[in-house]
This record gives structure tokens, C-alpha cells and sequence, in this order.
């Protein structure tokens, strides 16, 4: 009975537009197979270097998603699937970051179980909480390689007739793990540093990365949470000038179901240097700057604003192996030895991932 596969677990392909990461490589598909039975969707892994064949040897099964559907328990994927994917109630879906309403879309009874990793991001000591933190700071690494390369950065402390150029003064807005990533990729080339968060230990964490903290009269906060609008434009006018003199930003201020925080209206676009390079990651939640279009590149007063939602899949294959491993590790902690998925109110992994549901159910009550 213990190598009874009860859980069977369809493998998605990524539809988003740009998206090459995959949420299972082969091998994690290989070690999951004593308790989940796989079945892929074909091409899923090729964008981050994953043959149909390798999945085949590794013990998964390809099929369309029109047969796959009916006969899984789980759909796994990195992004949410598509509202044009049609799930059975029945079925639970696992992925990193909700941004479709999706689940509210249909009755209660109608809906499948959406388990969104990201809900486990602010839950110390749990299975799958390094999912979000280790893909926001692969997203941070090529958020700084891309503002370098828009700005025209080719080589770190690049020397010309044997005297360093002048070092490009780049800020990162947000205190998260992506934030600090930008941070510390921009100081390896050669940049001036500075950073700014909310979060109380946010001035710490980027001073110990040796940039500068970008201070406010706004006193910390234990938690991520949104604004008073008052208090929201007093902190852009406290930013105005230092952002002024700085020629890459990297902006990744998000509150949890909310669209993005405004850190950077009009006017202080207009204030900024031309040639000044932009990466919002808060595209894909309505971006941090004013005239942040998702995955479009703006030129507006001389700036670039660039909001691409897919720049980790500029690294799809490294991306993609923390991806899986981590989700491994959550679907080893969720489904027993004996292939029965368990989601125990009193286990901490599945009470996070749960919360969000309950809240859910009871708002349309």
C-alpha cells in the first residue's frame, strides 16, 4: 500500500507570453515518482533546457492538456494558469503568484483549489517559503544585467586611457529579496549603491550590501501594507531629489493583493537625467512609476521604463531547478507515503496556504 500512486499531477506549459521557466525538471519529476504519477504537457521544459525525452526517462507521461485534464488531481505551473484553461472543481492547482482573478470568477462550489505559493513567502521555517525569495532574487540579478545593458554598461570598472569612468549611481526601492539582489549585482559592476525600504530592517540589510540607504521621515514598518495616499505622496517628494541624480532604478514595492504602491508619478519622471534606465518589477501588479506599461519598454523624458514581467526567465534553466526543487520539497511535505494528499489545517505549510482561500469563501458568502 505505501507505493500506492493515489495523487496524479499534471505538468503544465507556461502560456504567459516570454515565460521559459518550467515548475518540475526531470529529475524532481524522477524523485516525486514513488508518490505522484506525472503527467506533461509536451514542450513544457524546452524554454529552460528540458527535452520531451528527458521527462519520458524520468518516469513522466506527455499528453494534451484536454486529456490531462480529467484524469489529474494537481496542475503544477509557475504562473497561474490562464483564464482560458478550464479546470475541474475537484483538482488543485500549485503556482507562484496570483494575479487573474481567476478564483473569484466562478461560484465557490464551481472553483478548484488554488494553492499560490507565494502565500508561504512570510511564513518562517515552512516548506516552499524560499520558492518566492529564491526566484525574486534571480529576477533582482537580471534586473540590474538588464538596466546595465539598456544603459550601455558592457564591462564592470570598465578603464579608459588608464582611468576607471565615472561609476553609475543606481537605486533600488523596495527592501525585498529582488531589491537587494539588484543592489548587490549593481556593485559588482562598479556602481554607486543606494537603497530604500519600509520594512524595519530594511536600512541593515542594504547598508551590509555597502550601498547607501535612502532615508525618509516615514517610520518603518513591521510588515508590508499600503499607504495613506497623503503619506504616499510625501514619501515621493522625500524622493525626488535623490532619485534625481541617479541613473538606474530598480523599483519592487508590492503589497500582497493590491496594486502597486506609486513611487514615481509624472513629475518626477520629468526630473530625472536623460538616458536614466528604469526596471519596474512591479509591472505585472500596475508598477511602482506612473507610466509603467507590462512588458513594454516606455520612452518618456529622456527615460526608459522598462516593464518586463519575465526577466528571471533570462536565467530559465537556474530559475527553473530552485523552482522545482522547492516545489518538490512542498509536494513531498503535502502528499504522504502513501500518495494521499493531506492539507492539515494544523500544519503550518498548509494553514498558509489555505488562508487566502478561507478568506476568499467568506467574502463571497
Amino acid at each position: 500500500m505505501s507505493n500506492f500512486i493515489r495523487v496524479r499531477a499534471g505538468l503544465l506549459r507556461e502560456t504567459h507570453p516570454g515565460e521559459r521557466r518550467v515548475a518540475l525538471t526531470p529529475e524532481d519529476v524522477r524523485r516525486l515518482s514513488k508518490r505522484v504519477s506525472v503527467r506533461f504537457e509536451r514542450g513544457c521544459g524546452v524554454g529552460a533546457g528540458h527535452v520531451d525525452e528527458a521527462y519520458v526517462v524520468a518516469g513522466g507521461e506527455p499528453a494534451e492538456f484536454a486529456d490531462m485534464v480529467p484524469s489529474s488531481d494537481i496542475f503544477v505551473s509557475v504562473r497561474q494558469p490562464a483564464t482560458t484553461r478550464v479546470f475541474p472543481a475537484t483538482a488543485t492547482l500549485v503556482f507562484l503568484g496570483s494575479h487573474a482573478p481567476l478564483a473569484t470568477r466562478l461560484p465557490s462550489g464551481a472553483r478548484p483549489l488554488h494553492l499560490d505559493i507565494a502565500r508561504l513567502s512570510c511564513v518562517q521555517g515552512v516548506k516552499g517559503a524560499d520558492i518566492s525569495s529564491r526566484q525574486a532574487a534571480i529576477t533582482g540579478h537580471a534586473a540590474a544585467l538588464e538596466a546595465a545593458r539598456q544603459f550601455g554598461i558592457s564591462h564592470p570598472m570598465l578603464m579608459v586611457d588608464g582611468s576607471f569612468v565615472r561609476p553609475v549611481r543606481m537605486a533600488a526601492l523596495g527592501g525585498d529579496a529582488a531589491s537587494l539582489q539588484a543592489l548587490a549585482t549593481a556593485r559588482r559592476l562598479g556602481a554607486l549603491t543606494h537603497g530604500f525600504g519600509l520594512a524595519k530592517d530594511s536600512q541593515d540589510k542594504i547598508e551590509r550590501l555597502g550601498a547607501r540607504f535612502l532615508g525618509t521621515t516615514l517610520a518603518p514598518m513591521p510588515f508590508p501594507r499600503a499607504l495613506p495616499e497623503q503619506q504616499l505622496a510625501r514619501l515621493r517628494r522625500e524622493l525626488s531629489d535623490p532619485l534625481s541624480k541617479m541613473q538606474l532604478i530598480t523599483t519592487n514595492a508590492v503589497i500582497p493583493g493590491q496594486t502597486a504602491p506609486l513611487l514615481l508619478d509624472e513629475d518626477m519622471l520629468s526630473r530625472l537625467s536623460p538616458g536614466t534606465v528604469i526596471v519596474d518589477l512591479a509591472a505585472e501588479n500596475g508598477g511602482n512609476c506612473a507610466l509603467t506599461r507590462a512588458d513594454e519598454v516606455i520612452n518618456v523624458f529622456g527615460v526608459r521604463i522598462i516593464g518586463s514581467t519575465t526577466l528571471a526567465s533570462h536565467e530559465a534553466a537556474e530559475a527553473s531547478r530552485h523552482f522545482s526543487e522547492g516545489v518538490r520539497n512542498l509536494l513531498e511535505h503535502l502528499i504522504n507515503t502513501d500518495g494521499v494528499l493531506r492539507l492539515d489545517p494544523s500544519d503550518p505549510t498548509a494553514a498558509a496556504l489555505l488562508k487566502e482561500v478561507a478568506k476568499t469563501t467568506r467574502a463571497s458568502s
